[in-house]
């Protein structure tokens, strides 16, 4: 995977298992089974999976969520 962390790779892992819909709230609690409570880091890992290309951003600016891409997902 480009320039992930380790943890952003298990993350990853995590919603590949799950799939649906990601949101902050999904990954914080993800995050927090990784040992990284806090939401800010959830918020940082989403954007880091979007610039990796991984995640597609949907909703409203109040109502944000993601989708895995085909490139996730393999």
């Amino acid at each position: 995977m480009p320039d992930l962390t380790a943890r952003q790779t298990q993350l990853l892992d995590a919603l590949r298992a799950h799939r649906g819909v990601v949101t902050t709230g999904r990954v914080h609690e993800a995050n927090r089974l990784l040992g990284a409570p806090k939401r800010t880091t959830a918020r940082r890992d989403i954007a880091a999976l979007y610039r990796a290309g991984l995640l597609i951003q949907g909703g409203a600016t109040d109502a944000r969520f993601y989708l895995l891409t085909r490139k996730a997902k393999s």
